[in-house]
């Protein structure tokens, strides 16, 4: 479930805000300096040069502030708890980004309503309001075995289903598939090809145009790329198919970048590392941990090792990067 909060930056109260705060024993300065930021502010509209009368803000936060995030998820810091633990739900915020899930086991039912009318609650206490055009659902299933759960509601709207949603800057199917996410990646960088072919239109350096094509059209196509480059050899060739004419836009031999699948496996590795250093990190509980060598070697610990029963799990993050690493001692 893909939670939307309406005007959610505007709509934070600042007396609860700062009763969160004071719950959360923060040193008395910074909750006064808190206090001072919130307090007093106002605004006002101009429409074709006509101001309308001058108005206080009693809730929100500054929008384009450094410290306004985090306030905000201070605010929302509590939403899950109004979820009994016993529902087995997980969720996942990330500013005013709220996600949550769960494993529906053959047998049982989806607890989602109860969710949702634990969230909408718990929203209304926060004087937030949960936006139900904008909320959505993804059912996500490859059994016949298992039918599929009655369609969410929230007073009287019901919470559409969707087969693709995007979040956080990632497309998700509910065949857990990237064609969507592709699609959406490649029409963008070309869009963004005029770039180059004006740098090369004003005899600018090739370094110049190396550098836009680096971060305006690269950057779009490595976005999150540890998540999503399992791909199938098509997907592959059409993302490759982009940097390829920007190449011969530029005029430099094709040889001179690295394919973007060997960046997207560097960059896999590279996050599978992190993952492994960070105790805290999320993702840590679904690495498994590293066989210890029954003979001595210059590595005490071996690469852990993983059984995947399908290409869908095979090409998933963590079995990527471990058969990518694995690949990589072998050479």
């Amino acid at each position: 479930m893909f939670i939307d909060f309406r005007k959610a930056f505007d709509l934070v109260d600042h007396g609860i805000l700062l009763r969160k705060l004071a719950e959360m024993n923060v040193a008395k300065g910074f909750w006064l300096r808190v206090r001072s930021f919130l307090d007093g502010r106002s605004q006002q509209v101009n429409v074709g040069g006509s101001l309308s009368s001058i108005k206080p803000c009693p809730a929100g936060v500054p929008q384009g502030s450094v410290i306004s995030p985090t306030l905000f998820n201070v605010h929302v810091n509590d939403l899950e708890n109004s979820v009994p633990d016993q529902l087995l739900i997980n969720t996942c915020k990330y500013a005013d980004d709220c996600t949550q899930d769960e494993v529906v086991a053959q047998g049982t039912t989806s607890h989602m309503q109860e969710v949702l009318e634990a969230m909408q609650t718990v929203a209304t206490e926060n004087n937030m309001t949960i936006n139900p055009k904008k909320t959505k659902d993804m059912w996500i299933c490859f059994s016949n075995a298992l039918s599929e759960p009655a369609p969410l509601v929230m007073g009287d709207d019901i919470i559409e289903r969707v087969s693709a949603h995007k979040l956080l800057g990632v497309w998700h199917q509910d065949n857990l598939k990237w064609n969507r996410h592709v699609e959406e990646m490649v029409k963008k960088a070309n869009k963004r090809l005029f770039c180059l072919r004006e740098c090369r239109r004003a005899n600018l350096p090739q370094e110049v145009g190396l550098t836009c094509y680096q971060t305006k059209i690269r950057s779009v196509l490595e976005f999150a790329a540890p998540i999503w480059s399992g791909l199938p050899q098509y997907l592959v060739d059409e993302i490759e198919n982009i940097q390829n004419r920007c190449i011969n836009i530029l005029g430099i031999p094709r040889e001179s970048l690295q394919t973007l699948q060997e960046r997207r496996d560097k960059l896999t590795v590279e996050e599978f590392k992190r993952i492994q250093s960070d105790v805290t990190h999320p993702c840590k509980k679904f690495i498994p941990s590293p066989i210890p060598h029954a003979y001595n070697l210059r590595e005490n610990l071996a690469l852990p090792y993983l059984i995947s029963h399908t290409n869908r799990h095979q090409s998933s993050f963590i079995p990527r990067a471990i058969s990518i690493l694995k690949k990589h001692q072998i050479e």
